[in-house]
Order: structure tokens, then C-alpha cells, then sequence
């Protein structure tokens, strides 16, 4: 190739390098972002909602900050974002049952309908429930734990609060295997694993970010997962549909919303920012230390989820005759 020739082709190049680095420096939107964590911090959803932060920033909008607003359940920052401007500067990060179970349980005081009332705009991994007992428990799956249930003839069980996915899913779990079962609701998510470890519990079922450091800690035995194919982590656990409760398979997408009325330039600009983030090998480490399992959804995908969700969760409620405390 002639020196010429080499020139005119760098030349010709130099356009689209800049183009290609006036994109990344000006990110879709020109004000800052605001990702709203209706948890307190430190908890799983808030250090996800960091974790993705610190990857939009400079992607999505010039800078992407955390705000936290705890209460009822995760559905105080859901009401803020629902009531917020459809611009593209507010987000919601949730878990999928905040949006899809709580109208189902708490229909009097949740001010929201998932559909009508947010954009969905991607997800970002999903996260299974496990099954756990004491590590000194007779049972070492789910079958003995029910043998060992029937037996005694009354079994004690917790979700981390009340109405939450686990108590529905636990509840169903119980039912199914014929069990008699005492529920026991804990006014805090702490409170419920201490009791299982010191043996005044019998059964515990939470996600699993905080069953995994018990169970590795030798202080908690995992019987079954909720997820679809075993996980990574414990490939010697099964599910709980290997057991023969399919009914039992469950994960938690943790969604990210806009409100409603978002244009679809924003709802895309988004959803690409979030796959480029989350196909990062950083991102994904942090994930899986968080128990997670990368996931990455379409908007269309999402909003079919969120509606498939919604719908199941309704019935699920009335069949566990679970009644809200409101």
C-alpha cells in the first residue's frame, strides 16, 4: 500500500473516531440520573443499584446517583418514581415482586399498578430463594426434612417478612408435601436466620445473598433452590423441582423502571447502557458475590415477565389464604 493511499485511509477513519468519541463523552441525557432504592443502604438492592451508578455514569447521563427511600416494604421508592417526571433522569431498581406480589398482598395501602403505572427498561440478574434448616437438623434434602416433618406431626417456618415471595412459595411448598405448619413473621429480615442457627426455628426460606454466607459458614444446611437449573455456587444442591415441587421454581429479577410515558429513545439508550454494564467481567463478579445470576432483558421481554408475574401472583396469594396486616 503507498504512503498516499495509507494517508487518505486515516484520513477517512479520523470522522468516525470522533463520532464514535463525542458519543461516549455525551451520554443520552445532559442532567444527572437519580436511581431510587426503596431499601436502606447496604442491603442487596441498594448495592446493586451502586454497582450500576458507577457504570452509567458518563454513559447514560453524565452522573447516575443512589437515593434511598426506605419503607413499606420497598413501595415508598416505587411511589416516588411512579409519581416522578418521564424524562429519563429517574429510575427504580427493585426486585420483580415488589411490583408484581405486593399489589396482590397489600392491595389497600399499594398506591401502584405495575403496568399501567411504570416503563419497564431492563433487568439486571435474578436471584433464587433457598430452603434452609439448622446444620445439626436430621435432615440432609428436602425429602428427609419432610419425613422428618410428618413425623413430628407440626413444623415452624419463616420467610423474612411477611407476604414477602418466600411466604408465598414456603406456603406452597408446605401445602403440597401435606405438612402441618406453623408460620412465624418477624417485624425484621435479621431476625429470623439467628433464631433457625440457635434452633427455635425449623425452617427458613430467603434469598439467596443471605443464606449463602450461613450455609458456607457452616452455620445453616441448604435443601433445596428455587431457581430452574441447580446453581453455580452449590452444584450438589438440588431444586426443589428435582424433589418433586416444580411448583416451587421461582427466582427474583431485580427490574429497573421508568414511570410511565418514557419515550422509547430513553427506554433504549437505557437498556443498552445497563447490557454494557452488565456484560463486563467487574459486573459480573460483583453479581455473583451478591448470589446473582446476570440477566439482561429486553423492555418487551421485561413487561411480558412483570405481566406473566403479576398475573401468577394473584391466585398464588389467594390459594396460601394469607391475610395482609394493613
Amino acid at each position: 500500500m503507498s504512503r498516499s493511499s495509507l494517508s487518505r485511509r486515516l484520513l477517512l477513519a479520523l470522522p468516525a473516531a470522533a463520532l464514535a468519541g463525542r458519543a461516549r463523552a455525551n451520554p443520552p441525557l445532559d442532567r444527572t440520573a437519580r436511581i431510587i432504592v426503596g431499601a436502606a443502604p447496604g442491603g442487596g438492592t441498594d448495592s446493586v443499584a451502586r454497582i450500576l451508578a458507577e457504570r452509567l455514569s458518563g454513559r447514560y447521563a453524565p452522573q447516575v446517583i443512589v437515593e434511598n427511600r426506605p419503607g413499606a416494604s420497598s413501595r415508598l421508592g416505587a411511589e416516588a418514581v411512579k409519581a416522578a417526571a418521564p424524562d429519563g433522569t429517574t429510575l427504580l431498581i427493585c426486585p420483580m415482586p415488589v411490583l408484581a406480589l405486593y399489589p396482590h398482598v397489600l392491595p389497600r395501602t399499594t398506591r401502584y399498578q405495575p403496568v399501567a403505572d411504570f416503563t419497564p427498561a431492563a433487568t439486571v440478574g435474578e436471584l433464587a430463594y433457598g430452603l434452609v434448616v439448622r446444620r445439626d437438623h436430621p435432615a440432609t434434602d428436602l425429602r428427609s426434612f419432610i419425613d422428618w416433618a410428618r413425623a413430628k406431626g407440626d413444623v415452624t417456618f419463616a420467610p423474612p417478612v411477611a407476604g414477602a415471595p418466600q411466604h408465598m412459595l414456603g406456603l406452597a411448598l408446605m401445602r403440597a408435601a401435606g405438612l402441618n405448619v406453623t408460620v412465624v413473621t418477624y417485624r425484621a429480615s435479621t431476625l429470623a436466620m439467628p433464631d433457625l442457627i440457635a434452633g427455635r426455628l425449623d425452617s427458613y426460606m430467603s434469598h439467596m445473598a443471605e443464606v449463602a454466607p450461613q450455609v458456607r459458614g457452616g452455620q445453616a444446611r441448604l435443601l433445596a433452590v428455587s431457581s430452574e437449573a441447580r446453581l453455580p455456587g452449590f452444584p450438589d444442591v438440588v431444586t426443589f423441582a428435582e424433589q418433586g415441587f416444580p411448583q416451587v421454581t421461582a427466582s427474583e429479577a431485580f427490574a429497573v423502571m421508568l414511570p410511565a410515558g418514557a419515550s422509547p429513545g430513553v427506554v433504549a439508550a437505557l437498556n443498552a447502557a445497563i447490557a454494557d454494564a452488565v456484560a463486563q467481567p467487574a459486573v459480573r463478579e460483583r453479581l455473583a458475590q451478591l448470589q446473582m445470576t446476570p440477566l439482561v432483558l429486553s423492555p418487551a421481554e421485561m413487561g411480558a415477565r412483570l405481566a406473566r408475574e403479576f398475573a401468577a401472583w394473584g391466585p398464588a396469594v389467594r390459594a396460601s389464604g394469607f391475610t395482609p396486616e394493613e
